[in-house]
């Protein structure tokens, strides 16, 4: 260990160098990991703001909430708690004078609903042709008592409330009751258990029987994967990361291997000296895990410096236990590269090696 750091004070440059392309590599590793996670969670956040376990849709809809299509009335073939009937509609939310757009994502419940959002400021929905808005559609501008439109419909509603953060493939979610959502869809029926919906939301409930019709029984985690995007979406970024943990194993290697065969003479003094093979990895390792240290709290303090700097509108999000793991997982490629040279080192021979 101490020939290692020893070394490594001497050769400033060469291993000032070596850290700065470990850090770059750790910088691109965390900043990916909070993009995926930023993305993640503007994708997922409104769903798990409900805290269900369980989603039904039609069977017949390849596990889209957007393409399923069911009837209130298909809630009696379910059996359980909380449950709570949903519709959903994306586009345009708009003032009635078009001074504000936002594309939004607007879901459609019962008003007693355990999908009802906690209020921040206004009050619950309690008549005809009303709305909740996020703290993410407050903030664009939008205000209580505003009355807005959705899509293309020329039906406006009400801001009655608004709720914390909460986005939903991206974008800004809002509330409302079934009724007012099959109104501004347009839809014949806005009354009764003839309404349509798009499937329906539970904390724990089961078929009634075999006969369930068109209903499909879905894991709050299937759903979140088949949102339209999302698997993939994640799947290149994490394939990325893997990637540069591969990149970051083989530039350790090889820069060990080369100081390796450049330092032959010199390991050969070493061992006629009675220093054995098993101290000079000794010294390899340390000097790799120390670089890969550098490298990686650096890139840490960057990672979460920018973090406190991007805009808002940019997906990103810090998440720790994950940041702690890819650190682990970027000495560890750092530790196998410089295990890597351990053969060449083992076959010096002392005489050859002095000449």
């Amino acid at each position: 260990m101490y020939l290692g750091l020893k070394e490594m004070c001497h050769e400033k440059l060469r291993y000032t160098l070596l850290s700065g392309v470990l850090l770059l590599i750790a910088l691109v590793v965390f900043m990916l990991a909070g993009l995926a996670n930023g993305l993640s969670n503007g994708n997922r956040q409104a769903v798990d703001a409900w805290q269900a376990r369980i989603v039904y849709l039609n069977k017949n809809a390849n596990q889209t909430m957007s393409a399923s299509q069911l009837k209130l009335a298909d809630q009696k073939k379910l059996s359980g708690k909380q449950i709570a009937p949903l519709a959903s509609l994306s586009g345009t939310l708009r003032t009635t004078n078009n001074h504000l757009k936002t594309t939004a994502s607007a879901f459609g419940t019962s008003r007693t609903s355990f999908l009802m959002p906690k209020l921040v400021s206004g009050h619950q929905i309690n008549g005809k042709n009303q709305v909740l808005i996020s703290a993410d559609l407050k903030a664009a501008g939008y205000k209580l008592g505003q009355k807005v439109r959705i899509g293309t419909t020329k039906q406006t509603v009400k801001i009655v409330g608004t709720y914390g953060k909460s986005t939903y493939m991206i974008a800004p979610t809002l509330y409302t009751d079934i009724a007012t959502m099959n109104r501004l869809k347009g839809a014949p029926i806005t009354s009764g258990d003839q309404q349509t919906v798009n499937g329906f939301v539970t904390k724990e409930s089961s078929f009634k029987n075999a006969k369930h019709g068109d209903l499909e029984k879905l894991s709050i985690a299937t759903f979140i994967n088949k949102l339209p995007g999302y698997s993939a979406e994640q799947l290149t970024l994490n394939t990325m990361i893997y990637f540069l943990f591969a990149i970051a194993l083989a530039i350790i290697g090889i820069f060990m291997f080369v100081l390796t065969l450049q330092k032959q003479p010199l390991f050969g003094v070493l061992k006629v000296q009675g220093i054995g093979t098993g101290h000079i990895l000794a010294a390899l390792l340390t000097q790799s895990i120390a670089m890969a240290l550098i490298g990686i709290v650096l890139g840490l303090g960057i990672t979460v410096g920018l973090a406190q700097i991007m805009p808002a509108g940019l997906p990103f999000v810090v998440n720790w236990p994950q940041f702690g793991l890819y650190s682990l997982a970027l000495l560890a490629a750092s530790v196998v590269g410089a295990l890597l040279s351990w053969r060449t080192v083992a076959k010096i021979d002392p005489a050859v090696a002095i000449g």
